[in-house]
């Protein structure tokens, strides 16, 4: 049965106990697998059997109905405001009773203002506590507040019952606005998205949705409106801001034959794009599936949060149940002063803190990073690249040196250069390797007429194979054609610093190109930041070994690997990883299909958006969406900074609510301080997670 991506949207989630209760119901369903509900996002997403598809739908909306039934399932995410205005005009009465009950002098009347307000600030909690009740479902911020306040009424302590109840909500207040900030920074992302494409068609121009645009159509785009798909420019000359997409904000000259992104802003001109790819394709979906999707590999630290959570409250519970009573009973003290004390444990043990701001800084770094270009899969890997990172596995053509090979020259043997052209051209035409696109810029493919082509063959790291005007042509390494029969004369006089393709026609050689690359600009500084990380660097190639040597002969490298099949590339990131083991993460920065085996089998993969091969970016667990190499350090610093972020968080939660409970126990504290310090606790660790953002 076929499975379909569901994405439901749950509308004022606010809970975060109640999302992990959603989340843990659904995953048990019997038609549903990958369940994944994201707090900051409030999108509950699910892998479900096509035909269930209805069922699931209904049960979701009871399972949440359940829980929180305030909450809203959404298809479409359209979003009422969190904070109601009747809900902030509640606290304002509550608050103005609780005023009156502290000055009036009568006792009675003094209590049924307490009890008012009370009502007012708590309704919906106490209402959600005798629900959850009913279910069975303790342990959560609605039963700690509840028990902790109806255990301070009960001792006729109705001011500070109040004050708790009333600070409480206030603080739900604050926290639900400083969350819903950080949300909607986030979401910002989801702005980018394009509402229409402005499509040519002979002479006429007409609105289209992006998602009906294929490759080859022709799009318009005019000053200040955003390419609507990856393509090539065909007509128009024009400065474009890229940096909603790449994180520059310098302003490129965007001219014919040039690579444009969707999403880049035209400025001043008008363009005619040639469409390369479909919208769903294109690097501007990708940045906000990769985004939105992040959420659903979770890092440890996330994973242990949850786990602790859910131990850590009810253990607290236990303790104060346990200080409510042992006191009185085994040292005769007064019950009243052991069930207020264990009221103040109650109250600070709420978790929220921690649940809310671990992720919510793991997904503010993810944002932060897609704005300037480099796309995370997960946090998981955030947490890779702020450890310790033991070595960097770098790829030759078109990683660490441009990629963009330029023809030095054209070499027939025994045929004429016509028609060596000619078979070159109609096979290289099937390929795409970043030396067959090389191979075709320079040599013109326009000027040359195509052969009939047909039976075309790729062998990754070799060469290719097909036949062209009845003829088996192979074109390919020296290797390459050896090992299929051909022989190749050993005198050539061969540079090392040029890569040369080789060709055959009928089993004969007939000829060979030859060309040069060149290092990127930023490849040398970039590998000597990644050592002062502490990395070891190794390059990895199918080139040969003069022809590494020589790129490597003055870059900060440790070790070179030449003359490699992508199987062997995998051989080789495998004995690195063993000699790691323990040390250090190992990280494969690759873009050619060759490396996606590389990719995938490396504890991260690196590659590029724009000159990688399909499955090198599907194989990738970071994405750069610019050739900069010098992102990868924005990558470790940004991820180093999270880390930082997400341990402050930690230590200054689980600190305040230690430092409470031990205050309680000695009767330093009291019920107000220890609901201060709790909202306290959760509005600093939700502010010190938009500092990810602002950074």
């Amino acid at each position: 049965m076929a499975k379909v991506n569901v994405e439901l949207i749950l509308e004022n989630l606010s809970c975060v106990s109640c999302a992990q209760k959603i989340e843990e119901k659904v995953a048990k369903l019997p038609f549903v697998e990958s369940v994944s509900l994201n707090f900051v996002t409030k999108k509950l997403s699910a892998k479900v059997d096509q035909k269930f598809y209805s069922a699931f739908v209904e049960t979701v909306e009871k399972i949440v109905n359940e829980i929180e039934p305030e909450v809203n399932i959404l298809v479409a995410p359209k979003e009422k405001p969190m904070i109601s205005t009747g809900e902030i005009l509640s606290v304002l009465i509550s608050a103005v009773f609780f005023g009156v009950g502290l000055f009036t002098r009568k006792k009675d009347f003094a209590l049924i203002f307490f009890l008012v307000s009370y009502l007012l600030s708590g309704k919906n909690i106490i209402l959600n506590f005798f629900k959850n009740i009913r279910k069975l479902q303790l342990f959560d911020e609605n039963f700690l507040m509840t028990v902790a306040t109806l255990s301070a009424i009960f001792l006729k302590e109705y001011p500070e019952a109040v004050s708790v109840m009333l600070l409480y909500k206030i603080g739900q207040i604050f926290e639900d606005v400083a969350v819903n900030k950080s949300r909607k920074t986030i979401q910002a992302l989801k702005h980018l998205e394009i509402d229409y494409a402005n499509l040519k068609i002979g002479n006429e121009i007409r609105k289209v949705n992006p998602k009906d645009i294929v490759p080859g159509d022709i799009v318009v785009v005019k000053p200040g409106e955003r390419v609507p798909v990856d393509g090539t420019v065909v007509y128009g000359k024009s400065f474009l801001d890229t940096s909603a997409i790449t994180g520059e904000s310098k302003l490129f000259v965007a001219q014919p034959n040039d690579k444009v992104f969707a999403g880049s802003a035209v400025v001043d001109g008008v363009l005619e794009v040639k469409a390369q790819s479909f919208y769903k394709d294109s690097s501007l979906h990708r940045i906000i599936e990769i985004v939105e999707n992040a959420s659903t590999n979770k890092s440890k630290t996330e994973r242990f949060i949850t786990r602790f959570a859910r131990v850590y409250t009810p253990a607290v519970v236990a303790i104060a149940v346990m200080f409510a009573i042992l006191p009185p009973l085994l040292f005769e003290q007064p019950f009243k002063l052991w069930i207020y004390r264990a009221a103040i444990f109650l109250i600070i043990s709420c978790p929220c803190s921690l649940v809310i701001s671990v992720p919510l800084s793991y997904f503010a770094s993810i944002s932060k990073l897609s704005s300037k270009g480099i796309l995370v899969k997960g946090s998981q890997f955030i947490d890779i690249f702020a450890s310790k990172t033991g070595s960097f596995l770098f790829d030759k053509t078109g990683t660490i040196t441009n990629g963009v090979l330029s023809v030095e020259k054209i070499v027939p043997v025994q045929i004429p250069e016509q028609e060596f052209l000619k078979i070159l051209i109609s096979i290289e035409s099937f390929s795409n390797h970043p030396i067959a696109k090389s191979i075709l810029k320079g040599i013109g493919e326009n000027s040359i007429s195509f052969s009939s082509v047909q039976d075309v063959i790729e062998h990754p790291g070799k060469g290719i194979q097909g036949i062209a005007d009845g003829k088996k042509v192979l074109i390919g390494t020296k290797e390459f054609l050896q090992e299929n029969g051909v022989e190749i004369n050993n005198s050539l006089e061969l540079s090392p610093e040029l890569s040369y393709i080789f060709v055959s026609c009928d089993m004969k050689f007939c000829g060979y190109v030859a060309l040069k690359d060149s290092l990127k600009d930023d490849v040398k500084k970039v590998l000597n930041d990644l050592r002062n990380f502490g990395a070891k660097i190794y390059l990895l190639t199918g080139d040969k070994k003069e022809v590494a040597e020589k790129i490597a002969k003055d870059l900060p490298i440790d070790g070179i690997f030449s003359e490699l099949l992508p199987e062997e590339k995998v051989t080789v990131a495998e004995k690195i990883k063993l000699e790691n083991k323990g040390t250090g993460y190992v990280i494969f920065v690759g873009d050619g299909t060759n490396d996606s085996p590389a990719l995938s089998v490396c504890d991260a993969g690196i590659s590029f958006a724009g000159s990688a091969s399909y499955l090198a970016t599907a194989a990738a667990d970071i994405v750069l969406l610019d050739e900069k190499l010098s992102k990868i350090v924005d990558l470790i610093k940004d991820s180093r900074f999270t880390r930082k972020i997400v341990i402050q968080n930690i230590l200054l939660s689980l600190g305040i609510k230690f430092s409470v409970m031990l205050l309680g126990v000695f009767g330093v504290a009291n019920l107000w301080e220890a609901v201060v310090a709790d909202t306290g606790a959760m509005l600093l660790a939700v502010l010190n997670s938009s500092r990810v953002l602002k950074k």
